[in-house]
């Protein structure tokens, strides 16, 4: 549950959708919990996905911990047809009294990580491949896009999607990540209500 615009408990759903119109409204800085609230929601309309928010591990079962994940994932989507995709998320950041976008390297050496998560899972003590098809680095429109886009596109395998006050533009289009488990992301996707989400609606600093 969040609270509402009066203070009254609401559904998460309609308190992420309040706080996201509340943003946009408002012109306030694209943070990363505000690009956070514009992609789920666009997501959720476009591809009709299971959307999770700094997703770390799953919930114990029996003696063991299914899934672990270092670094959390920012969100992590399951659309229809079992596709899983990682999302490393970067927004504006107030600095002594300004509010500054990310750097354009920001977030590479993160979205790398999830391209060989989870660190630890059944199939393996260390690593035994991973659940996501593919994988995003998401900037907010202001960052030096074209720089960011030159290395991703050149050196790796993921994906480019920028944020503004109006929707999202895929810039770099992410390749198959070649470490994928088929059976490891089947088995993620039988245990999603397991996972260990954060699902708490927030944007600093403008709510």
């Amino acid at each position: 549950m969040g609270r509402g615009a009066f203070g009254r408990p609401v559904p998460i759903d309609q308190h992420a959708d309040e706080v996201l119109a509340r943003v946009l409204r408002k012109g306030a800085p694209l943070t990363e919990d505000a690009v956070f609230l514009g992609l789920r929601s666009i997501l959720m309309r476009k591809n009709e996905s299971q959307i999770f928010q700094k997703v770390r591990q799953s919930k114990n079962v029996g003696d063991y911990r299914h899934f672990s994940f270092s670094p959390d994932v920012d969100l992590l989507e399951v659309r229809p047809k079992g596709t899983v995709v990682g999302y490393e998320l970067k927004g504006y950041r107030k600095t002594g009294r300004e509010m500054k976008p990310p750097t354009y390297y920001e977030g590479v050496d993160q979205a790398l990580a999830l391209l060989k998560n989870p660190v630890s899972s059944p199939h393996s003590r260390d690593f035994g491949g991973s659940v996501f098809d593919n994988v995003y680095l998401v900037h907010p429109e202001g960052s030096q896009v074209g720089e960011l886009a030159d290395l991703l596109e050149m050196c790796t395998p993921i994906g480019l999607i920028v944020m503004n006050y109006t929707g999202t533009k895929e810039v770099v289009k992410p390749k198959p990540n070649p470490f994928v488990n088929r059976d490891l992301k089947s088995l993620l996707i039988s245990n999603l209500d397991k996972l260990d989400a954060y699902r708490k609606i927030r944007v600093n600093p403008i709510q």
